[in-house]
């Protein structure tokens, strides 16, 4: 058991003849008491002292793990949204690409039938010019064999002559 100022204080040492100095041996025991109080109070101080800042500790471990935990999740949490995020955009890109090559097709396709309109149109154009520049053959040769007619339906009128002349009979 620890010893107390009252422990000090009520000590009692017996009486000799050649002994200490009552006075003096009273003041050193009250000084030691009062120091012991002191001491006693600054341990009590200390103690409450020392359970206020592991209590603090505590606390600050606490924080600490609630902290690194958070932080922890929060990593998770990222890496997560990240790998979301990646697929969505893989997904998105794939579904781009997908668009791209059938819009790409549907505009080859498109750009075939009308490069095979053209070419068809050129074949019609092509031919409706043989047809025209026949037909205007045809009309110049028929303009042609009329005006041979005609010349032989006057030569026919004027009746035989010696030369060439006109209806009047002058050349």
């Amino acid at each position: 058991m620890p010893l107390t100022p009252l422990d000090i204080e009520s000590q009692h040492f017996k009486r000799e003849v050649l002994g200490y100095s009552r006075r003096e041996v009273d003041a050193a025991l009250r000084s030691a008491a009062d120091a012991l109080s002191q001491v006693n109070l600054d341990r009590e101080e200390l103690q409450r002292m020392m359970q206020a800042t592991r209590a603090e500790v505590d606390e600050y471990r606490r924080r600490e793990k609630t902290l690194i935990e958070s932080l922890a999740a929060a990593e998770r949490l990222t890496e997560e949204r990240k790998a979301l995020a990646q697929a969505e955009a893989e997904k998105l890109m794939a579904d781009t690409r997908t668009q791209c090559e059938q819009l790409l097709q549907r505009t080859r396709a498109e750009v075939t039938r009308i490069e095979q309109q053209i070419l068809r149109l050129k074949v019609e154009r092509e031919t409706f010019e043989n047809k025209l520049l026949a037909l205007l053959e045809e009309h110049r040769r028929l303009v042609e064999l009329r005006r041979q007619e005609s010349g032989i339906a006057d030569k026919m009128r004027r009746g035989p002559s010696t030369g060439p002349q006109g209806p009047d009979g002058r050349d």
